[in-house]
């Protein structure tokens, strides 16, 4: 429990205060000098001071329910506009290569729709690269959507031969800011095509920012392959998205929960990042409000009487 803004206790504390201490001095002067039974006919068995005692004690509730008391929250599917999966699918020519069976782009299709079923409550992304790059799939939380466009990547789909991987992470960092995610993970699905410097610079970007890249490898890196992999290449850019490389077996099988991907924005360092705070917390004024409703209605009860 906490109080979002405590400043508002102050005039609800003197408030209160007033509230104890005022007793309806001039009743008292009036007992005085008027026996009981006239004062109570004169004044229709109403009291001004304790109407004006009444108001200050509803005063001093609404300035408590303004002091923003709120609960923690515990539920991960609070945060799950504020996280994302991005997939970056590489569709080149060389991932049509069958040292892994049936094809290095099979058991890369394989992987985005495990991938995908792991997302659960996070948004998710998908982008397809070879020599240019291209959103498939916007982030969304329609689960089918993003498996049929899964199924339907294919070497041709984009038109221009290649692996510009860093074209790709440009896209992710445009997802990322448009969609104001504070935690995003990425998830290269690749043969290594395209790993050079600059594909490095821009997950350290991505890093730098709190968001994390792994690399998952297809193919296999014997010398008879047409496409040779860049293994040293793949590591520097797992390490540099502060993330784990993942290489698959012959036919295409890895071990997925090996990246972690249980890990979600509800852990305790993610909390303290700011543009958090408003879903972090959960306001529980209404309570405080709910108490005024009999202060309320005995006020206008009183009103109505004279």
């Amino acid at each position: 429990m906490t109080l979002l803004h405590p400043w508002w206790l102050l005039p609800a504390f003197l408030l209160l205060l007033a509230y104890l201490l005022v007793k309806g001095h001039q009743d008292d002067d009036w007992k005085r000098v008027i026996p009981r039974s006239v004062l109570d006919y004169l004044q229709g068995g109403r009291s001004p001071g304790a109407t004006r005692r009444l108001e200050l004690l509803i005063a001093s509730v609404l300035c408590a329910a303004l002091t923003g008391p709120s609960m923690e929250a515990v539920n991960p599917d609070t945060y799950r506009h504020s996280q994302g999966w991005i997939i970056l699918a590489d569709v080149s020519r060389s991932m049509t290569l069958n040292d892994t069976a049936p094809s290095r782009l099979s058991a890369m299709r394989n992987t985005a729709l495990a991938l995908a079923e792991h997302a659960k409550a996070n948004s998710t992304t998908l982008i397809v690269y070879a020599g240019d790059a291209f959103i498939v799939s916007p982030p969304s939380f329609d689960d089918r959507n993003i498996q049929q466009n899964i199924n339907l990547l294919n070497h041709g789909i984009v038109p221009v031969e290649g692996s510009n991987l860093t074209r790709a992470l440009a896209l992710a960092l445009s997802v990322v800011e448009g969609s104001q995610l504070v935690n995003a993970r990425l998830f290269v699905l690749s043969d290594t095509g395209g790993f050079n410097n600059r594909s490095d610079a821009a997950v350290s970007r991505l890093a730098q920012l709190g968001h994390r890249t792994d690399v998952i490898l297809f193919g296999r890196d014997s010398s008879d392959t047409a496409a040779p992999f860049d293994l040293q290449n793949a590591k520097s850019l797992a390490n540099s998205g502060k993330g784990k490389l993942l290489r698959s077996d012959s036919i295409g099988q890895l071990n997925l929960n090996s990246l972690d991907l249980q890990s979600n924005i509800s852990d305790k360092r993610f909390l303290t990042l700011t543009g958090l705070s408003s879903i972090r917390w959960q306001n529980q004024s209404h309570w405080l409000l709910l108490l005024l409703i009999p202060l309320l209605l005995w006020l206008f009860h009183r009103e109505w009487q004279r």
